[in-house]
Order: structure tokens, then sequence, then C-alpha cells
């Protein structure tokens, strides 16, 4: 091991912040808030003919927590051996057996996972750029990964990757593990899902990363969610996405790169488990949600072969209530205690996966459920709405918990402000119905949604001491919901510069943790008329035919993303109308 120089201090000033840092382990006193800040550096920054070990040392302005996780640290270009890492105090040693190429500029990363004692996360990843020759690599390279509202709150921040393309691979020790066995030769391509990225950064808890001491080339660009920290892309399990293009760096290169993320899992979907929740009911699991289209609901695609091979087709298929997945109600019913074959002919995920005709069938054995003979009852209903409270156009939806097969006893009422009257109700699927409401819900009021029934009772006996039989309707709530305050009704319109007719403009709410959609029109123009005042994230970009989601490509087959643009801004809409480039401190960035 190479002998430890002295500390380079970090930044200006340092002084300063040494002197408001914590230099015991804390005891007490008022609660830490603040991330670390890295106070001093080895090697120091852009270091030049540093010897062929790996040897990096930083302190910071606090005690940090002793457990680094894997994914907290990367180095770029990768090395063969593994990392350690040694916390003592303030103290953070990085070191690893590799043996460094000569000529080589370095970068290592230090990122997220590294906690004070409190907790605190690291605020932005730490650069550490030195080379092994005579002169650092010095191009750099800015951009934004699209970072998913659960990513924040897991903390868990994505990382980007440059992929070495063309002869230069040839030269890179790194990537002979995975030359051909038989030829010994290296493919002019990356082999994405294999091999890790020639240089790799993590992005801050807004998706904004640098990428620095780099060498001119062609590169392929992916951003992917490094979960487990091996440095490597795992499509099965972890967000990808694919830069629009192959990059070409020289000096004079000045893109930014917006790279969005995406489930990249080629998987087939999989029949999973089956249940049978009641008499005539089959309740059925698959690996990932099925999207609900009419082919898979069509009562010939999925069936009970018996033993004998006869066929049963259910009369009904539809979602459940509660659990949201699919269920097969069967009118004649299966002998009880008989072993049937459940196979489903056709079925997709909302990604358009489909079912895997190898795994599309189940085993079940019928049962016998004499206790359900009760009638159909509600069990569940809720406003179909984007906010906690509803809008004038929501829609009332309630469900029961198997198909109604007659038509309803029961009517239904709407009570505001102590006013009551019938709707209409209509069926949209076997056991949900729509409440037709004449005039858009008001604003600024609680609204009872009640089941009328027949009640029957005597009467107090008349002067004979007779008792008629009295027919009374009496009310059940089933939900009480407020509507939207007039004053936080809310729109927002604007242009977005270079969006071409159908550009996707996606605004998702902090508070409801909703999204809500706009198309562009050929002027770039959009506008949402039936949102509520609030703090809102927005973004753009453009779609893959059929879906509401940034284009992020694909790694099998390979396929470039399309452009996908969000300012760092969160943006705060009031009352009334709101135009977006009022409501954002810098000026949009173009969507290509």
């Amino acid at each position: 091991m190479m002998k430890f120089l002295p500390f380079v201090f970090a930044f200006a000033g340092m002084a300063m912040l040494l002197s408001c840092a914590t230099q015991v382990a804390p005891g007490g006193g008022p609660e830490d808030k603040l991330p670390p800040r890295v106070a001093a550096v080895y090697p120091a920054p852009n270091t030049t003919n540093h010897p062929n070990e790996l040897y990096v040392k930083l302190e910071f302005d606090e005690w940090i927590n002793a457990s680094v996780p894997r994914s907290a640290v990367s180095i770029s270009p990768p090395i063969d051996k593994k990392m350690k890492f040694e916390v003592s105090g303030k103290t953070l040693v990085l070191t690893s057996r590799a043996e460094l190429d000569t000529g080589t500029t370095y970068t290592v990363t230090f990122a997220g996972g590294i906690k004070d004692l409190h907790g605190n996360m690291l605020a932005t990843p730490f650069q550490v750029v030195f080379s092994t020759g005579a002169k650092i690599d010095s191009l750099k390279l800015a951009g934004r990964v699209l970072v998913h509202d659960s990513l924040v709150r897991k903390k868990a921040y994505p990382s980007i990757g440059l992929f070495l393309m063309g002869s230069e691979r040839e030269s890179r020790h790194y990537l002979d593990k995975y030359r051909d066995t038989a030829t010994h030769a290296l493919d002019t391509l990356p082999m994405l899902a294999k091999e890790p990225p020639l240089y790799l950064t993590r992005t801050d808890s807004v998706g904004n990363f640098v990428l620095s001491g780099l060498r001119p080339g062609r590169y392929r660009v992916v951003a992917f969610l490094d979960a487990n920290g091996n440095q490597k892309i795992e499509a099965s399990s972890e967000l990808v996405g694919v830069w629009t293009g192959d990059l070409s760096l020289d000096s004079t290169t000045a893109d930014t790169l917006w790279v969005p993320l995406a489930d990249q899992d080629t998987t087939m979907l999989e029949l999973s488990t089956l249940t049978q929740p009641g008499a005539s009911v089959i309740e059925a699991t698959f690996t990932r949600p099925v999207y609900f289209d009419s082919a898979f609901t069509d009562t010939s695609n999925c069936k009970l072969v018996a033993p004998d091979k006869s066929e049963l087709y259910p009369s009904y298929v539809y979602l459940g209530a509660t659990s949201n997945k699919p269920r097969f109600y069967f009118s004649q019913k299966p002998k009880p205690e008989t072993s049937y074959k459940f196979i489903c002919a056709k079925a997709r995920d909302s990604l358009f996966r489909p079912l895997d005709t190898l795994h599309n069938e189940l085993d079940w054995e019928w049962q016998e459920m004499k206790g359900d003979t009760m009638p159909p009852s509600i069990s569940r209903t809720a406003m179909l709405g984007k906010a906690k409270t509803a809008f004038p156009d929501d829609s009332l939806v309630f469900a029961y918990d198997k198909p109604v097969l007659d038509s309803l006893n029961e009517t239904y009422y709407v009570s505001i402000n102590k006013d009551t009257a019938q709707v209409q109700v209509k069926r949209i699927d076997p056991i949900r119905y729509l409440v037709l409401n004449e005039k858009p819900w008001p604003t600024d009021v609680t609204v009872d949604f009640l089941q009328g029934y027949q009640d029957t009772t005597l009467a107090a006996a008349d002067s004979n001491g007779v008792r008629d039989t009295v027919v009374e309707l009496k009310y059940r709530r089933l939900l009480r919901f407020e509507t939207v305050s007039k004053l936080k009704l809310a729109m927002l319109r604007g242009k977005i510069p270079g969006a071409k007719s159908g550009a996707k403009v996606r605004l998702y709410s902090i508070d409801a943790k909703t999204y809500s959609y706009a198309v562009c029109g050929t002027d770039g123009s959009f506008a949402f008329n039936d949102i509520v005042e609030g703090n809102y994230f927005i973004d753009y970009y453009y779609a893959e035919e059929g879906k509401l989601t940034p284009d992020a490509g694909s790694l099998f087959p390979f396929r470039h993303g399309k452009p996908w643009r969000a300012p760092n801004d969160t943006i705060k809409v009031k009352n009334g109308e709101n135009v977006l480039n009022d409501l954002v401190a810098t000026p949009l960035p173009a969507l290509p």
C-alpha cells in the first residue's frame, strides 16, 4: 500500500465550514438535518501520474455511517477487482487490489448511499478525478435522468453510463472477459446486459448529473437504476432508459443528455395462482397485472377443462371489486371435488408483453361452497377522479361482490345540503355501475351517495286496536365525499418549445400523487382545464404509440428512445388560469 499523502482541502473557505461541523460523534443537542460535506480529499483534484493503485481518501465535516453500500461508490473506467471501504469517524478510505491501467483518467463517484450518523445522505454526488498518465481527459457531459417519485421516496437515484463503441474496445482490458470464447473476437457494439459502462456516474435527487474525465469516442448512452450496485444493467429487475441516439463525443460536443427510465423486463406474462372466492367464481393471479382489453375479457378466452376433456366457459369476466384481479363467473357450476385445468389463451400486460403459452394453465380442484347463498352486495364505492376532492365531471362508481344476474331492486340517491334526489345508474360490467348524474357536481359541498330500500313496519294501533303495515323508504349511506372548492379550481396552459403535434405533456400532483395528461397541438400548445391548485412536476415527451409514458427505448430488441424534457422547477399552480412560462424560473428546455 502506498504511503498516504496529506489531504487537499476540497473547497475554498473550508476553515469556516469546519468551524461549524460536528467534530465528534453526536451525543445530543438539536437534531442534525444537514447532509455530510466533503472537507478534504486525496488525491488532489485532477492529479496526474498517480500510481497504478486505487487509494482514495475523503474526510467529511462530521462522522459518517460505517456501513457504505456498494451502490454508493463507482469508478470509471471499471476495474477488475472489488473495491473495499474503510470508515473511521469522519474518514472514508477506498482501496482495491486491482491494478489501474497506465495512462488512464479515472473518475471515482461518491453518491447518496453515504450517510451521516443521523441518516442524512450526501446531497449531491462527489467526484474525484485523477490520471495514471501525464494528462487528464478533460471532456464533460451534463444532463438529466427521469427520477420517478417512487425513487425519490426510496432515495434510490439512477446511474448514467457511456458504453464504448467501435474498434477502441479492443484496447480495454476490462472487456477481455466478454470476448468470444472460440475466436477471441470482441464485438464492436457493447453488450449492454453483460458488460459495465466505460464511464459511469450517479444522478442527484432531481436527476441531474455530470460525467467528467471523458475521452473522445463513440458511445451508447444508457441510464439505469443500479439497485444492487454491481455497475451493470439488469433489465429484469431495474428501470432502464436508452438515449435518443449514439453519441460521438469530442471537444465540440454541446449535447445535454436527457434520458427517461422505463421497465425493460422482456419476460412474458405467466399465470401464477388461482383462488375460489365464491361458489361460482375463480380468481386468477398473473405475474403482472393483466391489461383488461376485449381480447382478454372474451368469454371464450379462458376455460376449465375437465378430466373427460369437456370444456366449461365463464359467463362473465371482470375485475374483482377490491382485489382488482381477473375473475371468472361460471353460470354452469363445475362438478365439486373434480380436478380441472384452467387455461387462458391470450393475455398481455400494460407494456404489451404477451402471455407465455408454456405457463398459461393451472390445475384446480373445484370446491363446493354451500354457504355462499347470499345475494350480491355492494363491496366498494368510489369516485374516479384525479384529486382527493371530487371535480365537477368526476365519475361515481359502485361495485358488487359478485355479478348481478337480475335487474337491480334497490334505488339510489344523491343528497346535497339535505336535498335528496334519485339518480339513475348504468351497468358498465358484470359487477360495476356508473351513477348517471344529470348535472356536474357543484363545488364546495358535501355529497352523500345513498342506497334506498323498502322497510316494512307496523303503524301505531288505531282506536279499534288495528295496526296497519307501513312500507317506508329508508336510506343506507354508501359514500360521503367533498367536492373541490371553487377557490381551488385551476387551469394551466402553455406552449412547449420545439414540440410537434402529438407530443404529450404530463402533470404530476405532488399532493394527490396522480397524473394528468394533455396532448400538444401543431404549435406545441397544450391546456389542463380541470386541475386543483397545488404543487406539480411537469414533463413533456414523445410516447410510443398506444402508451402514455415517455419512450425510453428498448434493450431487446435494441431501440433508441425518444426525446423527453422537464424543467427543474416544481411549479406552483394557483386558483384560476396559469401560464407555464410564468411559473418557471428559467426558460423551458426545447423538445427536439
